[in-house]
């Protein structure tokens, strides 16, 4: 009976320790099991993450290389004249209002960053007596306007007419402009210092060297360093030379031609291909007062220059109608990832300047008599054509601009 005792509680605990053993090996495969699902978990996630950065990075990159092309639409608009029609009609009871000259056309070119105007005489004021052909002073207002009505902001000064009214009529437009602050000037100097200067604007993350040259300056009373004259060959190497240095993108204002004459000229040749060679990445042309063709030079360096040989007149009332069509020229500046600069899709929209004249004046030579003076895009301009003297069509003059600007456009 002790005996059985004894055995029987000899098998209880042997029980009690097998069904502890048991527990103990239950609970550590428990915790082996919990703890290979939570590293299997951590790596998952750990490798989930790692993943997804790496995609936030290649994200990042390639929204660095898009953000790094960076681009300038650009306009461009011929010669702006103040002849006395033109500030007649802009003579208001107390001021002058030139900005509404531009209304019916400002639309065209509303997204530009860049618009270029050649200020084709003074604007030194009443001061110097204001007067129109053969000496050209306009008022103050006029370069304030051609700011807040035309959208100017990359001026060129650098033309016959700048010298009109002496060195002092000069520096007052030049004071006029500097009040106005508008992205870049250049073509007139204050003093020989002054004209070793290139002037630069930035856009967009696009630097621009801007420098403007004409053929003549018909004041020759005037400083040689008053206006920049491209026959100074060394001048012109000097200037282009640092804005290349020093710009992503090189624009020139050349004022140079025949008048009148829609050929391309031996000299305009000549010079296009030297700046060409210098590196500059767009020519823009004015002083033939009609349209040139448009041509695409191949540079040496791989690049393109593009020539505008002349944009013709935009704001006049000269007396032909070849004169009174000008237009915008358009295009895109685009900087690459690798700082490579393209000019693309260069357009030009055909503008006529209308104004109202009776033949019995016109046969009297009664230029004042001139009336309702306005800018019209030419695709519009069926009415006030059929108002005015010339008896021609939209067409006619469309067709005009094709055949003068060449196959290197678009003509909108």
């Amino acid at each position: 009976m002790v005996l059985k005792l004894a055995i029987l509680g000899g098998e209880m605990r042997t029980t009690k320790r097998s069904k502890k053993r048991l527990w103990i090996v239950i609970i550590a495969i428990l915790l082996l099991v919990i703890s290979a699902g939570a590293t299997t978990w951590y790596l998952a996630s750990h490798n989930n993450k790692q993943t997804n950065n790496t995609k936030t990075t290649l994200q990042g990159k390639q929204t660095a290389a898009t953000d790094q092309t960076k681009t300038i639409h650009m306009a461009a608009m011929g010669d702006m004249l103040a002849h006395d029609t033109i500030i007649a009609n802009a003579t208001t009871e107390t001021s002058y209002n030139f900005k509404h000259y531009f209304n019916n056309i400002r639309s065209s070119y509303s997204n530009a960053d860049v618009v270029f105007c050649n200020q084709e005489g003074l604007s030194a004021g009443e001061q110097y007596g204001i007067s129109g052909y053969p000496s050209f002073n306009a008022p103050k207002q006029f370069s304030a306007d051609l700011q807040s009505g035309a959208g100017c902001n990359l001026i060129n000064l650098a033309n016959n007419h700048m010298g009109d009214k002496g060195v002092a009529a000069t520096n007052a437009t030049l004071d006029v402009w500097d009040s106005l602050k508008p992205l870049a000037v250049s073509g007139a100097n204050r003093n020989a210092a002054d004209q070793e200067k290139v002037s630069y604007t930035t856009v967009n993350g696009i630097k621009i060297g801007f420098v403007s040259f004409a053929d003549f300056n018909n004041n020759q009373a005037t400083p040689d360093y008053s206006v920049n004259i491209y026959h100074d060959e060394q001048l012109v190497r000097r200037l282009v030379t640092a804005a290349r240095a020093n710009s992503d993108v090189v624009i020139i204002s050349m004022h140079w031609g025949i008048e009148d004459s829609n050929t391309v000229s031996t000299d305009q040749q000549n010079e296009a291909d030297l700046l060409s060679s210098l590196g500059v990445d767009v020519i823009i042309g004015t002083g033939p007062h009609v349209l040139q063709r448009v041509q695409i030079i191949a540079r040496a360096d791989g690049g393109k220059t593009v020539v505008w040989y002349s944009l013709g007149n935009m704001l006049s009332s000269q007396l032909n109608i070849n004169e009174l069509i000008g237009g915008i020229a358009q295009f895109d500046i685009t900087k690459t990832a690798n700082n490579q600069i393209n000019i693309s899709t260069p357009t030009f929209t055909p503008t006529y300047m209308h104004y109202e004249w009776t033949a019995a004046q016109a046969a009297n030579n009664d230029l004042l008599a001139r009336k309702n003076a306005m800018i019209y895009l030419l695709n519009s301009a069926a009415d006030p054509l059929s108002r005015s003297l010339f008896n021609t069509t939209v067409d006619k003059q469309k067709q005009y601009v094709i055949d003068t600007l060449g196959p290197e456009v678009t003509i909108k």
